[in-house]
């Protein structure tokens, strides 16, 4: 079961909102001064650096539920000597891994590019922003705590951070801070009930049937489960199956292998292991071969688009038997 901290959750959409918002003014501000410095080049690509920055933590449900699990800690991190604790650590991990202008994206923080350097400077006085903390001081300190760059990355850093801080002097962000359209989330909507009590400890690490077995693995979005499809005579992938925690299940068999009855072993024994009560599948209308298979699986059609049809599948309820004595 999944634990649910709807006000963490508001909290941490609302920061990164307006975060994304100062990153992109203060990327502006920085990408003025690149102009100015004859590197325009440079300034387009930090812009659109600066437009998709952090969307790992809205795009990914994991990123942005380990994240919102600390966000009542965010003032404590900004101190300018703060030192991650191993919560906060291991909150952050999955976005360091996924974004490049953290020095963890790397095996070494010298392994950054001019670009990374340049988003790492808006990120963090975007940050100083925020929390009214002190952007060279923070980052002269970090430097030694965090970042350990070699001496020429460090000082193109902190150059960027100073000249974002002689830039904005006579800006206070407040257009962007005082943005009082806060995203509230509910607990017992139904999406967010659905998520809290999707339940993946049903799922065994392999699924075996005649011809065929299913490999657990790791998915993109922890809210859902999947398995690689192989063939038990060689080996040979054939396929996958997933199911998300709102019942959708996404499969697919490789056009080689089409035509064996591999899609309805599959799903079939899928089925048998999932607790969920209902499941649900969307194919394209013209996919005639996957909608013959839904239904001799007992999928009924539930919803229709003008390309698109949703199947839904209704385990069927045990019936009590009467015992005779």
């Amino acid at each position: 079961m999944i634990r649910i901290d709807t006000e963490k959750l508001s909290k941490e959409m609302s920061d990164t909102l307006i975060h994304r918002a100062c990153v992109m003014r203060s990327g502006k501000y920085l990408a003025r001064y690149l102009i100015y410095k004859n590197r325009s080049v440079d300034a387009i690509r930090l812009i659109g650096r600066c437009s998709v920055h952090d969307i790992s933590k809205i795009q990914n449900t994991e990123e942005f539920m380990s994240l919102a699990s600390i966000v009542d800690e965010i003032d404590a991190m900004h101190d300018v000597e703060h030192i991650l604790s191993e919560k906060q650590t291991n909150a952050i991990k999955l976005h360091w891994k996924r974004n490049s202008h953290h020095p963890e994206y790397y095996d070494s923080p010298n392994d950054m590019s001019e670009l990374d350097l340049l988003e790492m400077a808006c990120d963090c006085h975007a940050r100083s922003r925020q929390y009214n903390t002190d952007l060279l001081e923070y980052i002269d300190t970090q430097q030694d705590l965090r970042f350990h760059f070699d001496s020429e990355h460090f000082k193109k850093l902190r150059g960027y951070c100073q000249a974002l801080v002689e830039l904005t002097k006579s800006d206070d962000y407040s257009s962007v801070l005082e943005d009082s359209s806060r995203i509230e989330f509910r607990l017992k909507d139904s999406t967010m009930e659905k998520l809290e009590n999707f339940d993946d400890d049903c799922y065994v690490e392999h699924i075996k049937t005649d011809r065929l077995y299913l490999q657990r693995e790791a998915t993109a979005d922890f809210a859902s489960v999947g398995y690689a499809v192989y063939l038990r005579e060689d080996n040979n992938e054939i396929g996958y199956i997933s199911v998300k925690f709102n019942n959708f299940i996404e499969y697919k068999i490789y056009e080689n292998y089409l035509g064996n009855g591999y899609t309805i072993e599959a799903l079939s024994k899928f089925i048998e292991t999932t607790t969920m009560d209902e499941l649900f599948v969307t194919v394209r209308k013209n996919n005639n071969s996957s909608i013959v298979d839904l239904e001799k699986l007992g999928f009924k059609p539930v919803e229709c688009t003008e390309n698109t049809i949703t199947y839904r599948y209704k385990r069927p309820s045990k019936k009590l038997e009467k015992t005779i004595i």
